[in-house]
């Protein structure tokens, strides 16, 4: 059987967005724990997941400020905080733990279902715009 054109784009997201690294900084102004996404290893990627996985930035970009070209669901909000809030939980120089690695499955998945509703009128032309809006 043969796949239609469209079925391999939930795994493009997926993959690029399983490319996202979260990291916690400290935010200058007021001292408190920030998190942010950035994009992971793509080398060796097909160019579709790389350019996935930079428009996943722009995505989390959009969660985090509450802003994007797509409406943002209120549970992908409290999803990103409550990853956020496990990342900060835990020890400094420690690797992340499975607790955590739950929290940043369960919000990579719904970070690449509010990637495909962003590109779904026309993939391949706004998953490159997207991709474009971050400096590589």
């Amino acid at each position: 059987m043969m796949n239609e054109p469209d079925d391999q784009w939930s795994v493009t997201l997926q993959r690029g967005v399983a490319s996202l690294d979260f990291t916690m900084t400290r935010d200058p102004a007021v001292g408190t724990p920030v998190m942010t996404g950035a994009l992971g290893d793509v080398r060796g990627a097909r160019a579709l997941v790389q350019a996935a996985a930079l428009a996943a930035v722009e995505a989390d970009r959009w969660v985090a400020t509450g802003a994007g070209d797509v409406p943002i669901p209120r549970d992908l909000v409290l999803t990103r905080r409550d990853l956020a809030n496990a990342k900060a939980a835990e020890p400094p120089g420690s690797t992340t733990s499975p607790f955590t690695a739950g929290y940043a499955a369960v919000y990579r998945l719904e970070l690449a279902r509010l990637l495909w509703s962003a590109i779904s009128d026309a993939p391949a032309r706004r998953l490159e715009e997207l991709a474009r809006r971050i400096p590589s």
